[in-house]
């Protein structure tokens, strides 16, 4: 039998077809890429053509495909005459795993309640019978031994009634709670399926009775993965081990069910076109007088919405998720394509829709790294550990957040950002509380001075730092002197204490080796030369 390679785009012209069959399919899906932001789906489908011509209906696509990244190819003896792409608004999504166990465990739990009411009812029924029955003897009395006995029965059985509805009634109440649960959970899972689904109609001829296989691709929205890393430091003698993650996350409406799952650096939710400069013009400014009330309230919108926008975007970062157990970053192959990398894992995964991030690992990596202390007392009287990764450009790393971990401790988050990056990649490790700062100003050797119309300030400052620990450190200080923006201002650096003086930031910096428990004092100061009468305002 002669074998046809069909390959078409999606196309958005309509196709008028007499005595076509229409057929109803089901895909497979086999592999999900995920980009930044949305994912590529590749799924298989099968069918038995009749003689004529056949409009297969592929009906559980996702509502969110975009309709011009559907490719349709194809094994078979037919012809592929079009592919469109329609919403199907009469069809809910079909019902995943994961909901039928939530009704399975509704359905026994229901079971369970109807068991324990009807106990209950049995126990109230019992001892209205006793209660109802309570008149003792005839018209001849009774004797006080048969008194006894009864009031001993009654007393017995109500006791025995009563603890049995005490504890039929707390199981009630825990039953309850349960339920109430269970049918908050499938309600929310059955709101999600109240959707519309995507259905993607495939127009094929054939001469005969034909067997064709297609293969699909199409990209959906609502779907991404945002990197995170875990670097964890043994000492400051040995390398960092950098982790690299992502949290992946879909809310496609089709759970992707053991597939094998790639991450793509690719963004193809931006622009693929580069943007063209436009002439830019430049005359004189000529003030018009604007009205108040509505470029007012317009300006005013603007910067509400402009601060909900930041909000939202705050809001929408994925929450970091707890460490995994295992790791699939040895399964995971990178490979370099012409504007991206991709991540390509040779293991199954399962990743549901339910737009909760799930963590997979993609590389683990041992980065040379040299580990300094800095500190800025002026500001926080901690020493900081900073350590600096060599060769980190070759790990094809994003932007994202790094959770550190120093010694076996987690000591908090910080952010990766490689446009700030050269050749290596500083990443703070936490406070250590070994090294000891104080930063106090002399006041008495602070001094003022007036010479005739103008006033001279001086400043001096000393700083005490003490290595505690048991081996030497290297400590990096900074201190500032501040910068005029004022020509009637005139700051000298008068004593620098050794230290390196940008004088555009007017930034001091010391690098300091410090041996176990040694203590050092650093001193420096400076003048401000200002008009007398005049007050120094210091702007941070």
């Amino acid at each position: 039998m002669r074998t046809i390679l069909l390959w078409v785009i999606f196309c958005c012209g309509f196709y008028p077809v007499l005595a076509q069959d229409e057929q109803r399919i089901s895909s497979t899906i086999r592999q999900v890429t995920v980009f930044l932001n949305r994912a590529q789906i590749d799924a298989q489908a099968r069918a038995t053509l009749s003689p004529g011509t056949t409009r297969l209906i592929i009906d559980n696509a996702s509502a969110q495909t975009d309709p011009q990244s559907i490719q349709v190819s194809g094994r078979g003896e037919a012809v592929i005459q079009g592919v469109q792409f329609r919403t199907n608004f009469l069809t809910n999504v079909p019902k995943p795993a994961s909901l039928q166990r939530l009704e399975d465990s509704l359905k026994l739990a229901r079971d369970g309640y109807e068991a324990l009411t009807l106990q209950k009812e049995v126990l109230d029924n019992e001892k209205k019978l006793v209660l109802a029955n309570q008149k003792v003897g005839g018209e001849k009395g009774t004797t006080v031994v048969e008194v006894k006995t009864m009031a001993d029965f009654y007393r017995e059985r109500l006791t025995e009634i009563g603890k049995k509805l005490l504890v039929v009634e707390k199981q009630l109440t825990e039953q309850k709670k349960k339920l109430d649960r269970l049918e908050g959970q499938v309600r929310e899972q059955n709101a999600r399926r109240e959707r519309p689904v995507g259905e993607i109609e495939v127009t094929l001829k054939a001469a005969g009775r034909a067997t064709v296989e297609l293969a699909l691709s199409y990209v959906v929205a609502n779907a991404g993965w945002v990197p995170f890393y875990d670097i964890r430091v043994r000492d400051t003698k040995s390398p960092a081990t950098l982790a690299y993650k992502a949290n992946v996350y879909q809310n496609t409406g089709f759970d992707w069910q053991n597939i094998k799952l790639a991450l793509s650096t690719s963004n193809p939710a931006l622009p693929g076109t580069q943007p063209r400069l436009e002439t830019q013009y430049i005359g004189f400014y000529e003030p018009r007088p604007a009205p108040l009330s509505k470029p007012a309230f317009r300006a005013k919108t603007a910067e509400t919405e402009a601060s909900r926008e930041n909000a939202q975007d705050a809001g929408a970062a994925a929450p970091a998720a707890e460490p995994a157990l295992t790791s699939t970053a040895d399964f995971t192959q990178a490979a370099d394509q012409p504007t991206s990398v991709r991540f390509d894992i040779s293991i199954p995964y399962t990743i549901l829709s339910n737009n909760r991030p799930q963590v997979v690992d993609i590389q683990t990596s041992e980065v040379p790294a040299t580990y300094r202390y800095t500190a800025t007392p002026k500001l926080d009287p901690d020493a900081f550990l900073i350590a600096t990764l060599q060769g980190w450009e070759k790990l094809n790393l994003l932007n994202g957040t790094a959770r550190t971990y120093f010694e076996g401790t987690y000591v908090g988050e910080s952010r990766v950002e490689i446009q700030n990056a050269g050749d290596t990649l500083a990443l703070s490790l936490g406070r250590d509380k070994r090294i000891t700062l104080k930063r106090e100003k002399t006041q008495d050797l602070s001094s003022r001075k007036t010479l005739g119309s103008s006033v001279r300030d001086s400043y001096r400052f000393r700083i005490t730092v003490r290595n505690t620990k048991s081996e030497p450190v290297s400590l990096t200080l900074f201190d500032q002197i501040p910068v005029t923006t004022d020509s009637r201002i005139e700051v000298e650096a008068e004593n620098t204490g050794g230290a390196e003086l940008n004088r555009e930031t007017g930034k001091l910096s010391w690098n300091l080796s410090l041996k176990p428990n040694e203590s050092r004092e650093i001193e420096f100061s400076y003048s401000v030369k200002y008009p007398k009468g005049r007050q120094l305002m210091f702007a941070e």
